[in-house]
Order: structure tokens, then C-alpha cells, then sequence
């Protein structure tokens, strides 16, 4: 039982490396990506002091667990295996709806930036706008409102 999961795991493996690469995302597109991004994030006037309440002087574990994240996003290469929902839940207080749509166009232009083709763009963006409202939903919905 665990050979045959194993093969799937590692076939499915070689199945996202293979479409990342026809897309023309490698480890250097998902590096360029978070390192540019979140130079934009802090940058921001609305989002970067929100980061840097949370992150302080560690931003360099977090941009390496942030590629990790979005490596094995693309990848499926098992680099992260971290609970984001709990750090972003004591972020509450100092964020809004809102801010989800600039940290979602700072990504998108972030992509434009470092030259994404299309295809990749397309494929990094759902799963940005799935992350989002997902983290929207448990952060702010509540149904008795």
C-alpha cells in the first residue's frame, strides 16, 4: 500500500514539475516572485506596517517559508507543511476585507514584473484569489450577520 502511494506521490510530483516548466515557473520564478512581492508589501502604505508588526526582524525565515509555500504550491514538491490560517487569525485586529484586494494586486503586478508568462500568471493568481477569499472567509464571515 505505501509503495503504490509513494509512486503516486512522486508520479504527481513529476506531473507539476513538468506543467510548472511548460509554463516556464522554475525555483528561480518562485524566488523573483516572493522576494519582489513582499518588497512591494512592506513598501505599501496600507500593508506594509501591518507586516511589520507581524514580522519584525524576521523576514528572512519568513520570504524562505513563503517560497517553500508557494514551491510546493507549484511544485508539489512537499517543502511546506505549515498551518498559515492560526498566524494570519492574530492579524485580525489590524486587517480589513480590503486589504486582501491590494495584497492581491501587488501579487498581480508582481507577476507582470518579473516577466510571468500568461500561463503562469493565470495559475498563480487562482490559487492567490483562492488563498484570499478562503482567509476572508474564516477571518470576517460570520452567518448570524
Amino acid at each position: 500500500m505505501s509503495a503504490n502511494y509513494s509512486l503516486r506521490a512522486t508520479e504527481a510530483r513529476e506531473a507539476a514539475r513538468a506543467e510548472a516548466a511548460a509554463m516556464g515557473i522554475t525555483a528561480r520564478t518562485v524566488s523573483d516572485l516572493v522576494d519582489t512581492f513582499y518588497g512591494h508589501v512592506r513598501a505599501d502604505a496600507d500593508l506594509g506596517p501591518i507586516f511589520e508588526k507581524a514580522i519584525g526582524d524576521t523576514w528572512e525565515p519568513h520570504l524562505d517559508t513563503m517560497k517553500r509555500f508557494w514551491s510546493a504550491i507549484v511544485f508539489h514538491d512537499g517543502g511546506y507543511s505549515g498551518r498559515p490560517m492560526p498566524a494570519h487569525v492574530k492579524l485580525k485586529p489590524d486587517i480589513a476585507p480590503e486589504h486582501f484586494a491590494r495584497w492581491l494586486g501587488l501579487f498581480e503586478q508582481t507577476l507582470d514584473e518579473i516577466g510571468a508568462s500568461e500561463a503562469a500568471k493565470a495559475a498563480f493568481l487562482d490559487r492567490a484569489n483562492r488563498i484570499a477569499k478562503s482567509f476572508q472567509l474564516q477571518l470576517f464571515y460570520s452567518p448570524y450577520e
